[in-house]
This record gives C-alpha cells, sequence and structure tokens, in this order.
C-alpha cells in the first residue's frame, strides 16, 4: 500500500474558493468537507501518489466555459454547473478534467484573409446601415411635406372666408370676378 500524502483541508477548501474567484467561476465555493467526502479525496490523491492532478482539475474546472454554465445544450438548456462534490466523485473524472477533457476550445488564429474578409464586410455593413438610414430620412421628409401640402389645402381659406377676414382687418371686400392674392400668385406660377 502507498503511503498516504497528508491533506490540509483548511488550506484546500480555501485555496479552492480562491481559485473560484480567480477565475470569477459559477462553481459553488466549499465552506467545509464532510468526513466522508475528506475519505473519498484522500483515497483518490493517494491511488494517484500526488496531489497535483488534483490541482489541475481544480483549475481546469474554474476555467472551463463548459463546466461553468456558459456552454447551453439541449440537454441542459441552463447549463450544467460543476462542483467539488461532482469532480471528486471518482478518479476517472478527475483525471479526464485534468487531463482537458473540459478545456474551452482553442481561439483560433485570424489569417491576413479573414482579417480583410472581416474588414470588408464591416465597410459593406456600415454602408448598408448608411443607406438605410438615407432612405429612411427621405422617406421622413417626404411624408412631412406631404402632410404640410395635405394641411394648406385644409387650410386654405375659400373666398367668403377671406372677404370676412378682410372686412375684419378693414381691406375693400373683393368684387365678383377679381381673383384673391393667393390665385393670383398662383395664376402667375402657371402661367
Amino acid at each position: 500500500m502507498k503511503d498516504e500524502l497528508k491533506i490540509n483541508w483548511t488550506q484546500l477548501i480555501g485555496w479552492f474558493n480562491l481559485t473560484l474567484r480567480q477565475y470569477n467561476s459559477k462553481i459553488p465555493c466549499l465552506a467545509y468537507l464532510s468526513k466522508g467526502k475528506k475519505a473519498q479525496v484522500q483515497r483518490i490523491v493517494n491511488e494517484m501518489g500526488t496531489k497535483k492532478v488534483l490541482v489541475d482539475a481544480v483549475v481546469k474546472m474554474a476555467s472551463s466555459d463548459f463546466l461553468n454554465g456558459k456552454i447551453r445544450s439541449s440537454l441542459c438548456p441552463s447549463g450544467f454547473v460543476a462542483s467539488f462534490p461532482w469532480l471528486t466523485e471518482n478518479n476517472e473524472r478527475l483525471i479526464d478534467v485534468a487531463n482537458g477533457k473540459y478545456d474551452n476550445p482553442p481561439e483560433q488564429e485570424l489569417t491576413a484573409a479573414d482579417l480583410r474578409r472581416m474588414e470588408a464586410e464591416k465597410r459593406e455593413e456600415e454602408q448598408r446601415r448608411r443607406r438605410e438610414q438615407a432612405r429612411r430620412i427621405e422617406e421622413e421628409e417626404h411624408e412631412r411635406l406631404e402632410r404640410q401640402r395635405q394641411e394648406a389645402r385644409a387650410n386654405a381659406a375659400k373666398p367668403e372666408e377671406l372677404q370676412k377676414i378682410w372686412a375684419e382687418i378693414g381691406l375693400p371686400p373683393l368684387r365678383d370676378n377679381e381673383k384673391s392674392p393667393r390665385e393670383r400668385i398662383f395664376s402667375k406660377s402657371k402661367g
């Protein structure tokens, strides 16, 4: 039988919680470990002969998008969030996490062609947005002018109303065959 590796449980809990905070993890912090969980973790560490696998697994678990519920699926629509009990349930799971089974996929490096394509798409989108904005402004202006025309037609004074208004301000009344100033202006511009 292998020698038992001594684990300081208070330090382990403090380090575990600090690691979660460093990675802004959604994994629940530990307040304590039951005697049963301590025995289980001690057994796993003793079987592996090193604490390094546990340390690596905790760091990888804290930094994994999948294990922090950031990746949703049809099986788990709210996202799966791991925990220390989940991690230490058995040797295989701990080893899987430590070996990178749940690591985030590597970010792909962009080539110069990718960057040119992205820039072209950005320019096209900006041009499309500007054209749409200009079209919207033109439509609004057209609608405003149409409303003004309709208001002007609705507010155009009839000859009998003009007679009243002119009489109120002291102008001589129109004769039957005389055009109003408005009609004179419009008849000049047409002719």
